[in-house]
């Protein structure tokens, strides 16, 4: 059967401090854990008890507060109502070694001593002539000197651009039409050249600078990627002849790459034109980031750095994947606060740039929406710019201001950690996917001409801020784990992860170019041939790059969130398992082994238990009391836990939290033994229902344990589509034993009689599994009866099948929690006094008047058939009631207490405590009396006249209100079921002295106002005759007002005439209240009433005199308010005094 406890009775078995408590021989703990006056904190490590202690219940007290200082927005409590967990984190095996390997924490972790490699293979094309019909030579300069610039093997890559003016071309006899081939003449050869291209395009430049030179639509007419050495003439043949339009200049532009040995280079006949006809570069590195990969810069870098900065860059994107939540860099400082941080972009394509936190959670920030080329698929430079005196933050993409803000004026000092391509917090968190290249970090904010003039150069002592320069890195080492600082600071970086030395393409982008007027000698050949297309295959390997894997060591420290970790070392090593071999089209046709040398093991886990998930109300308008509004919960299922030291979180920033957690000492009903969470995460309910997600797990069962139960939390989110689900629809959930579907629930849950009412939003929709103010519905199936222990039993979550739809979110955990066997045969507990309890959880039905009602729980193995009940307030008289019923193992029943004795509640005049206990159970003794004492603190109801009105102003649908007063019994003495709409109705009720209590209900749920439909606004209070208000209802109250109140006790308290009066003094009184009359003669009666509208005092004396007094003892009386009431033959008053 479905052991369904609700939120407000079952799960919710209450521990109030100071208000509801279990009393008796039980001792009580209570840890403490977040706090108000945390504001901001929502995670940290508690020391809890030792596990050899024994519980008889643990409790969760959840308390959330409104208040200005919250930070989620800018409301007291936050506006919207967002889902909050609160979480265990358990750390296992804190001493032993844990490693990181691209951004995870594999079990195992294997890795190999040389690199593992993939073979590319392609067709190479290349022309054939067979024959030459004819064919003219064109040759461009005199050839008067030489030129090592055009194939310059020092460096690795190389990139030259020269002009060939159309003068120089018609002056050779060049004629528009195809050019065919060029040669050029190698004086002295030098290394092996690899992957030669050959581009021309018509230009309308005459003369090439650094920044003016063709970077775009060129024709590539020659490419060849074997590895060649080139000797004497050198004539390259064109697989697409360039056809020159008789008109332009032209350009040449010349790609290769070489091994970069430094032994030597090509000497190249040319000219020397003592004017800038060339351009060349040569080989430029970056960083490639992918996974887990950053750099790690020394903090510092950052010691100068307070109010002003600057970072600029260039980077490339991954198209493939951008956009998505991407740090491209980020700082903190020592408390994990962000200090710097780009999002370069985040998932929506917007940029945003922050700087500055003043030693705080917040800061500086300024963002703008993107185009996908502003962040991938090509180079861009980026700079970040702020300066704290102006208050000025700045970004400019290519040299062009991007975005920009004012008053930004939060300093940027104190930074520890500062990540490149990643994150900033612990961990090893790369965050970015793309090519990064020359990163610069300086201590004042550049301005844009300087940044302009910067872009496309490295930094030398010519710049005008040099030395402002706190790092430079231009990622040209090509390999190794270290990125060089060539500012002169020497503050290298470290390469984690490990990000890909990679060259740039030139001709996406150039970077340090240089002007020469050294031209090679060209001879341009134009002809007839008969020539064909062919092709050879290639094959090109690409060796994988080095990772890296992070040797730390766990321990706690109670400043940190999360586990705290000391870096022991870094292992360098290559990825092991296959290498593949693909085809031209890409497609893998083969693989190679390449083995395991080594294999790492990480004995440290972190496991996460989700406690409870909370749903945040609606905050707008909202108030949840000067002292905030406390909910609780059962947590004993999780008390294997809650020991030693403890890492917990809970809620966000909409509202402050205050999280205590009681141990009460005792014997629980069976002891817990083991637990353990099987899933938890977000999961679509179409997965959910064809087990692509949930698919069946084998759990192996405690073997010392008796006892099996399932733990089930689910709550949907999203709405629209079909049925507006998931939040909005009711779905079926199913749990499977061993491939047999032994539960099945409707996952709903109600919401309009939220004890947290007139909330911002739409509080009263009930929805799948919570409501907003509420926690999660947890769902208890007992599997004892379908497995048995120590054997492997069969878990399966499902949901029903939609044909229409299965749309939605839902976030949910299962859990598994094993016992011993019972502890008690004949055993009852008291789990909730619901009322009299002044616990604002209970606010809907309290302060009350008449009958108590209580949560009973059947704690032992028989199944529960009779319980006799004690009850009393502080030392009055008792009453008892024999319950009669049946309740299985943990069953509860809601039971309302009789009372016998119209003086019951008499004795609240000295204390309002209201005591319940059991003594008896299925006849006999109670074996257990650590659960059997309840106690609750109460206050009075109302003191109302005899002759009181109701008013009730309808909305648009009076039909839906309906008003009942009913007596301490529950007959119903008037009621109103019929209601104009949109009217004032005044009801007047004549009420002999008694406990009271009046319902408004209203069939829809919706209240008299809610502003999410179109009922209107109507209002409800309770008057006295004359019209003065006795007492206002929210009129927002989702299904109904239930309102407790007493008549007759205080009469009426109206003043008759002048004449008659009476004084109290002193008021406060402390021992002796002094009285004196005027008027009153005759037969005079002075009566005391408590707030309860109990007479405690009553006196008759014959006066015969105008002025008269007396003087009554308060030394018996308890603190509180009172009221003195003074009748003769002809008048009455009242008034209110305080004790």
């Amino acid at each position: 059967m479905l052991q369904y406890k609700n939120l407000l009775y079952g799960l919710l078995s209450v521990l109030i401090l100071n208000s509801s408590s279990y009393t008796g021989q039980n001792d009580t703990t209570v840890i403490q854990t977040l706090e108000f006056s945390d504001i901001t904190k929502r995670r940290g490590w508690y020391v809890f008890p030792s596990d050899t202690n024994q519980y008889q219940k643990v409790l969760m007290y959840y308390t959330l507060k409104c208040d200005a200082a919250t930070t989620q927005d800018n409301y007291p409590c936050g506006e919207w109502d967002y889902t909050t967990y609160t979480r265990l984190y358990d750390h296992k095996n804190i001493n032993s070694p844990y490693y990181f390997y691209k951004n995870t924490n594999p079990e195992f972790i294997n890795y190999n001593n040389s690199p593992k490699y993939d073979i590319h293979q392609s067709f190479e094309k290349y022309i054939v002539y067979d024959s030459v019909i004819n064919e003219s030579n064109h040759i461009i300069g005199l050839g008067n000197t030489t030129t090592d610039k055009l194939f310059n093997t020092l460096t690795k890559s190389g990139k030259c651009q020269y002009i060939i003016s159309a003068n120089e071309l018609y002056n050779q006899g060049v004629l528009a039409g195809s050019i065919d081939k060029l040669e050029i003449e190698i004086q002295n050869s030098g290394e092996v050249l690899n992957n030669i291209a050959l581009r021309i395009k018509h230009t309308t430049l005459s003369v090439l600078t650094d920044s003016t030179f063709e970077k775009d639509n060129l024709i590539t007419v020659y490419e060849n990627n074997t590895a060649q050495v080139l000797n004497g003439p050198k004539t390259f043949n064109f697989i697409t002849p360039f056809i020159w339009d008789g008109i332009n200049n032209i350009v040449v532009d010349f790609t290769y790459k070489a091994a970069g040995n430094n032994n030597s280079s090509y000497d190249i006949t040319a000219d020397d034109y003592n004017n800038d006809f060339g351009v060349y570069c040569f080989h430029n590195g970056c960083l490639d980031f992918k996974d887990d990969d950053i750099v790690d810069v020394p903090s510092t870098v950052f010691d100068n750095i307070d109010s002003a900065i600057t970072i600029s860059f260039w980077c490339y994107g991954d198209e493939d994947l951008m956009p998505f939540n991407s740090y491209i860099f980020e700082g903190r400082d020592s408390n994990g606060y962000r200090v710097i941080n780009s999002h370069l972009p985040w998932s929506n394509s917007r940029v945003y740039w922050d700087a500055g936190n003043s030693g705080t959670g917040s800061y500086d920030r300024i963002h703008q929406l993107a185009t996908i080329n502003d962040f991938s698929g090509k180079w861009n430079h980026w700079a970040f710019t702020k300066d704290v005196t102006s208050g000025e933050m700045k970004t400019y993409l290519n040299g062009e201001l991007f975005m920009s803000g004012s008053g930004k004026t939060k300093t940027m000092d104190g930074i520890t950690s500062f990540r490149i391509g990643g994150n900033a917090a612990s961990g090893f968190n790369g965050v970015y996917d793309g090519k990064i290249d020359e990163f610069r970090i300086w201590d004042k904010s550049l301005s844009q001409s300087t940044i302009n003039a910067w872009m496309y150069k490295s930094v030398d002592a010519s710049h005008p801020d040099y030395n402002h320069l706190q790092a430079a890195y231009d990622f040209n080492e090509f390999n190794g784990i270290t990125a060089h600082d060539y500012s002169g600071n020497n503050l290298h970086g470290i390469l984690l992860g490990v990000p890909n030395w990679v060259d740039v393409n030139p001709n996406k982008r150039s970077f340090n170019i240089n002007t020469t007027s050294f031209k090679p000698q060209f001879n341009l050949l134009s002809g007839t041939y008969q020539s064909y297309l062919d092709s050879i295959a290639v094959q090109d390997t690409s060796y994988y790059s080095p990772v890296s894997i992070i040797e730390t060591l766990p321990y706690i420290d109670m400043n940190v969130s999360g586990i705290a970790k000391n870096n022991i070392d870094t292992i360098f090593g290559f990825e092991s398992g296959l290498g593949y071999t693909y085809n031209h089209l890409g497609n893998i046709i083969d693989s190679i082994d390449f083995g395991i040398d080594n294999q790492l093991t990480n004995y440290y886990q972190q496991n996460i238990h989700q406690i409870q998930n909370y749903v945040t109300p609606y905050g707008i308008g909202l108030s949840l009391g000067a002292n905030g509004f406390r909910w609780v919960y059962d947590v004993t299922d999780y008390v294997t836990l809650f020991n030693d030291t403890v890492e917990i979180s809970a809620g966000n920033q909409q509202e402050l939290i205050d999280l205590k957690f009681v141990f009460i000492d005792g014997t629980p009903p069976r002891d817990v033994l083991d637990f353990e969470t099987i899933w938890r995460g977000d999961y679509g309910h179409a997965n959910i229902a064809n087990d692509v997600s949930l698919p069946p797990v084998n759990i192996l069962l405690n073997p010392s344990a008796a006892h099996y139960k399932i733990k089930t939390r689910t709550t949907g989110h999203w709405f629209g589509g079909f049925q507006n689900c998931a939040e909005f629809c009711p779905k079926l959930h199913h749990l499977k034993i061993n491939g047999t579907k032994q539960f099945e629930w409707l996952n709903w849950k109600e919401c309009s009689n939220n004890p947290v009412i007139s909330q911002g939003g739409t509080w009263i929709y009930d929805r799948a599994g919570w409501c907003p103010g509420t926690f999660g519905t947890t769902y208890d199936h007992n599997i004892t009866p379908f497995v048995n222990s120590g054997d492997t039993a069969n878990i399966d979550y499902g949901m029903e099948v939609t044909s229409g739809g299965m749309e939605g979110n839902y976030r949910l955990t299962v859990q598994l929690v094993s016992y011993g066997d019972y502890n008690f045969q004949n055993d009852a507990g008291i789990v909730d006094v619901i009322k009299p309890n002044n616990w604002e959880f209970h606010n809907r039905i309290n302060p009350m008047c008449d009958y108590p009602k209580i949560i009973l729980t059947n704690s032992g193995e028989q199944p529960l058939q009779s319980a006799k009940i004690d009850y009393w307030v502080c030392g009055g008289s008792h009453e008892t009631y024999t319950w009669q019923g049946h309740l299985e193992f943990e069953d509860t029943a809601e039971i309302e207490l009789p009372i016998s004795n119209i003086n019951f509640w008499d004795h609240s005049q000295f204390c309002k405590k209201f005591n319940v206990q059991i003594t008896e159970v299925n006849g006999v003794l109670d074996e257990y009396s650590g659960n059997n004492h309840y106690q609750t603190s109460f206050e009075a109801p109302p003191i109302y006249p005899n002759d009181i009105v109701f008013w009730t102003r309808t909305n648009g649908v009076g039909n839906e209100s309906k008003l009942y007063v009913k007596d301490i019994n529950g007959n119903i003495i008037f009621s109103r079921t019929s209601f104009q709409n949109n009217f004032l109705h005044r009801d007047t009720v004549n009420l002999a002295p008694g406990c009271y209590s009046v319902i408004l209900e209203d069939t829809d749920q919706d209240g008299l106002s809610f502003f999410a439909n179109s009922d209107g606004n109507g209002t409800f209070s309770i008057r006295k005759l004359m019209g003065a208000p006795l007492q206002g209802f929210d009129s927002d109250f989702g299904d109904r007002i239930v309102h407790y109140f007493t008549v007759g006790y205080a009469v009426n308290v109206e003043d008759n005439s002048e004449l008659f009066d009476f004084d109290c003094f002193p008021n406060p009184v402390k021992e002796q209240l002094r009285i004196e009359t005027k008027g009153f003669v005759d037969n005079i009666n002075i009566t005391i009433y408590d707030n309860f509208g109990k007479i405690i005092y009553s006196e008759n004396w014959n006066n015969n005199k105008i002025n008269s007094s007396r003087i009554i003892s308060f030394n018996e009386f308890e603190h509180g308010v009172y009221f003195v009431k003074i009748t003769n033959k002809h008048f009455t008053k009242t008034k209110q005094i305080i004790h």
